[in-house]
């Protein structure tokens, strides 16, 4: 008889959770001016305010505990959005922000299922409201590292497999976070039903 041994191949936990992405595909030297900037402007600001920037935890609170103050910030995230993308009609698609449903997602990377395809290797920038209560937004980078097509009901979609770059420690343990809650609360409901 033979052993076999099985392996997880993956470092984090993931999770089916449903939400909306935006996303706009950029340059890889869009990315690389990003991550200049963004070192840069986190290097000066902290080392001369003497801010901390991995204790996050303190701000979070404020804003987490008055949900109808979440519901409007998202709210007028949304009209500003709207508002952005009727003023430029006449900006190149590239620019445009894109629509998509993230139907899967861990510590370092998710799926998203859009109407058009992407070439692997593309670069997207992607920003999502994970879970209102508490509030866990996310703004960060991806690479598009599989496309798979899916047929349903006589339509195709996209299934977009991303891999997250330069996602930061605080943020990638909000994710784990919410993945363990979604799952937490479908035990439950499963419990409940029996």
């Amino acid at each position: 008889m033979i052993d076999i041994i099985s392996r997880e191949r993956r470092s984090y936990v993931r999770g089916d959770v449903y939400f909306k992405v935006k996303f706009k595909i950029i340059s890889p030297d869009e990315y690389q001016d990003f991550k200049r900037s963004k070192k840069e402007v986190f290097s000066h600001d902290t080392r001369e305010k003497g801010i901390d920037i991995t204790d996050t935890d303190n701000k979070d609170a404020h804003i987490t505990s008055n949900t109808s103050l979440i519901d409007f910030l998202l709210y007028m995230d949304e009209k500003l959005d709207q508002i952005l993308d009727l003023v430029s009609k006449d900006v190149a698609d590239k620019e445009s922000s894109n629509l998509g449903i993230g139907s899967n997602i861990s510590g370092s990377g998710m799926n998203i299922i859009t109407d058009k395809p992407l070439e692997p290797g593309k670069i997207i920038h992607t920003n999502f409201v994970l879970s209102r209560f508490p509030l866990v937004f996310i703004d960060v980078f991806g690479e598009i590292v599989r496309v798979t097509p899916v047929d349903e009901d006589g339509k195709t979609s996209y299934h977009l497999g991303t891999k997250f770059l330069d996602l930061n420690l605080n943020d990638r343990e909000r994710i784990i976070a919410c993945v363990f809650q979604s799952q937490r609360e479908a035990i439950r409901k499963k419990k409940d039903e029996r």
